[in-house]
């Protein structure tokens, strides 16, 4: 990982040879690449970001395979338009509407991004257009520097290198899922307030929301809530007794530094507070990330097996990473069944330390991208200290 040996040599009287300088770290570090198109973890500086919305293909008239590939050929355009390109893609969650789209969508990113493999992960859902069976969102490096959130009107927008902040899901009940969605945003603006922050520095907004099919209701609170000026959105129809949960991603450029650490973990005072999540997790300025892509336990397994061992296989992705549950950030955690969900605080009790707990969003799923599975997550994380 980082060990290295020096050689120091004498001759006589000459001086002490110099050590040879450290080689400064690759910007985008792939780990565990596969010529699958995944790695295992991929780090990345504390640089610029592309943060995209859902991409789809231009067309929607298509079989799964072409939907898959237009969407990825939109999705190269817009990160090129947006200051990026595919090769500096670190991680890539597909959408896929059922199983043979969820095959397409896998082909076309082994396809894509053999020679640069991505932190990925698949998701089973309805999508919010109609006849699209397959879409893509990408974080992506930048190539050029920004001193505020860029939005780009093409469905993406740049979070500056510097401070950053996730911020939970939340969710607030409302009669349908307009109210449920106007309600929910009205809390996490009063979250960016309580943060010093505005609407202005939000990346991103992902929402999970049912039913899909009201996915232009959902949509159009969201914009309103940003003074119709929204960020990237990304809807994805979930499981649950509620009508939506929503969550962000958003430059903390502005706000007192961090004192003695690389993370920043709080608590709002108006929501319950819980030793398994973090309302919001701060991340220093200089701080490179760590994405994982989603990971689960064998299909055969019941519902403790799987869980048991997607965080087995987590905690080995962080390891070789250079991170650990300790510096996780924010965690996405998709639940098939009731026990994997009763499950999920026993075992995160296990791993993280309380004080120290990533941001989260815990999504009921009707499907996975493999038969039999019950439970997955993906994660970003930062390098632990040394």
């Amino acid at each position: 990982m980082k060990g290295f040996a020096s050689i120091l040599l004498f001759a006589g009287a000459l001086p002490l040879c110099a050590q040879t300088p450290k080689p400064a770290p690759a910007l985008i570090q792939r780990v565990g690449p596969s010529p699958n198109g995944t790695s295992l973890g991929v780090r990345v500086g504390d640089a610029p970001l592309v943060f995209t919305a859902q991409i789809f293909s231009g067309r929607s008239d298509g079989d799964a395979d072409q939907q898959a590939a237009g969407a990825l050929d939109a999705l190269s355009a817009i990160l090129e338009k947006s200051g990026s390109d595919a090769a500096r893609v670190v991680r890539l969650t597909a959408y896929a509407t059922n199983e043979a789209a969820g095959g397409a969508a896998f082909r076309a990113m082994a396809a894509r991004f053999g020679a640069t493999p991505v932190a990925f992960t698949l998701v089973r859902t309805r999508l919010p257009r109609t006849g699209a069976q397959v879409a893509f969102e990408a974080v992506s490096v930048a190539t050029a520097s920004a001193e505020k959130v860029a939005k780009t009107g093409l469905g993406a927008a740049v979070l500056p290198a510097g401070a950053k902040l996730f911020v939970s899901g939340q969710a607030e009940k409302g009669p349908d899922l307009g109210a449920a969605v106007r309600l929910t945003m009205a809390g996490l603006q009063r979250t960016l307030a309580h943060l010093r922050l505005t609407g202005d520095d939000v990346v991103q907004v992902k929402a999970f929301v049912r039913p899909m099919s009201d996915s232009a209701v959902a949509e159009r609170e969201i914009s309103a809530s940003f003074g119709g000026a929204a960020p990237p959105i990304v809807l994805v129809e979930w499981q649950s007794d509620l009508f939506a949960e929503i969550e962000l991603v958003v430059s903390a450029h502005g706000r007192p530094p961090i004192a003695g650490d690389t993370l920043a973990f709080s608590a709002l005072p108006w929501l319950n507070k819980s030793p398994r999540y973090s309302h919001v997790v701060e991340v220093a300025a200089g701080t490179p990330l760590i994405f994982v892509g989603e990971l689960g336990g064998d299909e055969n397994g019941d519902a403790r097996a799987q869980l048991k061992t997607a965080f087995e296989r987590v905690g080995s992705a962080l390891f070789e990473s250079g991170g650990s549950y300790r510096t996780l950030v924010k965690a996405t955690y998709y639940l098939g069944d009731a026990k994997a969900r009763a499950l999920l605080g026993d075992i995160r009790g296990v791993y993280f330390d309380p004080m120290r707990a990533p941001a989260a969003s815990a999504i009921g799923v009707e499907a996975f991208g493999r038969t039999g599975r019950v439970f997955s997550l993906d994660v970003i994380a930062v390098p632990a200290t040394k």
